[in-house]
């Protein structure tokens, strides 16, 4: 038997409970992998709160982004770049009700987690690290561009606005006062976000590009600062895409290889991934408390 987290109706994070559940064993091409660090994501509270509509039925489990201990191996299981699977490799990936003690996890949605990669930042970087990458390919950018990057000190934009300024272009980051040192030290020119946004941008020269990594408003402000809308990209504000044409991110780069590239980049400090909080497992509804109220830079994560 292994702990779950799981939930009988659509709610808030009181609506988790941890139960007890069967550990089934790997089947084919699959891996059971005891999970040491599980990230939560935005994505997790609009599932669990009936956000996004399912038809999976009740009882549901949560989470996806994870890393941990291989501990039992199926047939022919290896991961995405063919080597095998085998017991005691330390991974990270994702893998469906990832907020849980043990988990049953297709081995191709796994990479070995590289020297130097805290199991923290390891357990929490699937959908951000991928996300991010999404953002680039969907609008690429280069030296001669200025971005501008809403969310700039939040989990995705952080790395966003990294990965922009690592191409040559100059990166605008809205972010909240306090977060401002944060964006800075990745050569990040931040800006506060609310009412003149696009007044405050405007004085820091031509964007050519905008990245939502929280909201709209940096959207908004691309429409009143003349961008193009196919040089905008959302990942959060879904109205936007309908209302304003803005490009939604493409899914093609979410890929494991591409997670291994990421991590690698994390382990040799070539991009800053800062942790937030961690809570425990019996503590999964204060984790979702703090997802869902907190705004400190940094990812959320839950350490079975």
């Amino acid at each position: 038997m292994t702990r779950v987290v799981q939930y009988d109706q659509p709610g808030g994070p009181e609506v988790l409970h941890i139960r007890e559940a069967q550990i089934p064993e790997p089947g084919e091409r699959a891996v059971a992998v005891r999970v040491r660090a599980a990230g939560i994501n935005p994505f997790d509270a609009k599932m669990r709160s009936g956000f996004f509509p399912s038809e999976a039925p009740f009882p549901r489990r949560l989470g996806s982004d994870l890393a941990g201990t291989v501990t039992a191996v199926g047939e022919g299981a290896t991961y995405w770049d063919g080597t095998p699977a085998g017991v005691g490799d330390e991974v990270l990936g994702h893998g469906a009700g990832a907020l849980a003690e043990q988990v049953v996890v297709p081995a191709e949605n796994l990479t070995r987690r590289p020297e130097g990669l805290s199991i923290e930042a390891a357990g929490s970087l699937h959908v951000p690290g991928l996300t991010a990458v999404s953002v680039l390919r969907t609008v690429p950018v280069g030296a001669g561009d200025t971005v501008l990057v809403g969310g700039a000190s939040g989990a995705v934009g952080f790395l966003v606005a990294q990965l922009a300024a690592a191409t040559g272009a100059q990166v605008i980051g809205t972010a909240h006062p306090r977060n401002h040192e944060m964006l800075h030290s990745a050569g990040v020119i931040p800006v506060a976000y609310g009412d003149g946004l696009a007044d405050r941008v405007g004085e820091l020269g031509r964007v050519t590009a905008v990245y939502d990594c929280h909201g709209r408003e940096a959207l908004d402000a691309g429409v009143v600062l003349g961008v193009p809308v196919d040089r905008m990209a959302a990942i959060a504000a879904y109205a936007a895409i309908e209302e304003l044409g803005v490009l939604n991110v493409e899914r093609g780069s979410r890929t494991t290889q591409n997670l291994a590239s990421i991590a690698e980049q994390v382990a040799d400090g070539s991009l800053v991934f800062p942790i937030a909080q961690t809570f425990p497992l019996d503590s999964v509804v204060e984790a979702f408390q703090a997802l869902e109220t907190s705004h400190a830079p940094g990812k959320i994560v839950v350490i079975p």
